[in-house]
């Protein structure tokens, strides 16, 4: 069966390259390569939102969650199901007029460009941190399910090699159309596959009996699961994939109503992904917990098996290539155009391309150091939490200095990386420390507006 799944994955990958290839016609201006031409449809809008929630994270990562924690692990994703909801409402306040590029200018409007500055270089060590998880869930799936013919390096980087380079060719028009490829296949094998276990074994009902796995909270407690849910929320509404598929759109109401239908996609696909954790449980007791998901390849026929692989597969692109190009936005609009004082449009393009090829390295390299998934996306997402507290309280039209803004961005990083080097991010979670520490500098800069 090795060979027939290898050969799914070759002709996917041509499909993918295919489809770069066709796409880099419509992606010869940097503005059609980083936000295309921002002409985007209703469907393209839904799938680009669907595949940036349905990844490495929330498959490969949720079913390993679940093989660990149980049902409980989907409050990791439910704070993303709500945040889509209130970034819909709030989007003509987060796109702010057809010039918006990432969060530089939405905190930009706000705050001075240092504050915005510091905002940005925030967002991208986070999105690349997310890239990284896409290629480390590549790795575990290609290497556990063809072992002996592809390593879990080689996973790896067979992954980060496949949606770069088809990023690089098409930019973000490219990451629209494959993630309607990617989206299609997603649905397809996850159900086939899961519906398949369900039927042919008794995984779920031995399960069921458990002291956890289907309690609402497991064995992660009523205090972590909710700031699971709570920190994703924060994750969620200003992230920078997401506000490069709004900036992308041909018409608020159009990017509007893609968001809140992208964001209904995902839901099943991540439930089912969940419940082939807990199964693998059952089947595969001894198992690495990140082996999850592609371990019950095992226990299928092969014609369900190859489109459970590439849904498996698929997941860790759709997600991968919003984050690497709206990183590469981010970077290219918000740092390296201005560095340079790059004017010319063809070298705009370039820089642009070279920004892609370089993010999607950086993030292979780090690869090497992911240990459990969804633990370490939600430590690094407390940079984004900071990011939402001073832009919603800035909306509120409270007056604050932009140097109390720019304080709490420096002092969460501050306070996150302290939390790592001292251990103390195993006893209390650092959002709860960078909330509190935020809301008493923003609060002592309301106070100082008003005496102002």
């Amino acid at each position: 069966m090795k060979g027939i799944l290898l050969f799914s994955i070759f002709c996917y990958v041509c499909l993918l390259w295919f489809t770069g290839i066709y796409v880099t016609r419509k992606s010869k201006s940097s503005e059609a390569y980083l936000v295309a031409s921002r002409g985007l449809s209703i469907p393209f809008i839904s799938v680009l939102i669907a595949g940036t929630w349905i990844g490495g994270v929330s498959i490969v990562g949720m079913a390993q969650g679940a093989y660990i924690h149980g049902i409980s692990a989907l409050w990791f994703q439910a704070g993303i199901w709500v945040a889509m909801f209130v970034t819909a409402l709030l989007f003509n306040r987060i796109l702010g007029g057809k010039k918006t590029y990432s969060i530089l200018d939405v905190v930009g409007s706000l705050y001075d460009s240092k504050t915005a500055k510091l905002a940005g270089i925030l967002q991208l060590i986070f999105s690349v941190w997310v890239i990284t998880m896409q290629i480390v869930g590549g790795g575990a799936i290609l290497s556990v399910i063809l072992k002996g013919q592809i390593s879990f390096v080689q996973g790896m980087i067979l992954t980060a090699f496949v949606f770069t380079l088809y990023n690089i060719m098409g930019g973000f028009v490219a990451t629209a159309y494959t993630n309607l490829i990617h989206i299609c296949a997603i649905f397809i094998g996850i159900f086939t596959g899961s519906i398949y276990v369900i039927v042919n074994s008794e995984a779920l009902g031995r399960m069921a009996l458990q002291s956890h796995y289907f309690t609402p909270f497991g064995d992660l407690g009523v205090g972590q699961a909710l700031s699971w849910a709570y920190i994703n929320f924060t994750l969620g509404v200003l992230a920078q994939p997401v506000i490069n598929t709004a900036s992308s759109a041909r018409s608020p109401g159009e990017g509007r109503k893609g968001i809140i239908i992208g964001s209904i996609i995902s839901i099943p696909v991540v439930v089912m992904a969940a419940l082939c954790g807990i199964m693998a449980r059952d089947i595969f007791p001894d198992i690495p917990s990140l082996a999850a998901l592609p371990s019950l390849l095992t226990v299928m026929p092969p014609v369900v098996a190859v489109f459970f692989l590439l849904s498996m597969w698929a997941p860790l692109m759709s997600s991968g290539s919003p984050f690497l190009m709206g990183a590469t936005t981010l970077a290219v609009k918000g740092y390296i155009g201005p560095a340079f004082n790059i004017q010319n449009d063809r070298a705009l393009l370039l820089a642009s391309r070279v920004t892609t090829l370089v993010i999607g390295a950086a993030a292979l390299l780090l690869g090497f150091f992911v240990k459990e998934i969804l633990r370490e996306v939600t430590w690094l997402a407390v940079f984004l939490s900071a990011i939402v507290y001073i832009v919603f309280i800035g909306w509120s039209g409270k007056k604050v200095g932009s140097g109390y803004a720019f304080a709490s961005l420096l002092g969460a990083a501050f306070i996150v990386v302290l939390c790592f080097f001292t251990g103390f991010h195993k006893i209390i979670h650092p959002i709860w420390i960078v909330t509190a520490y935020i809301m008493i500098v923003m609060g002592i800069g309301m106070l100082s507006g008003r005496k102002a």
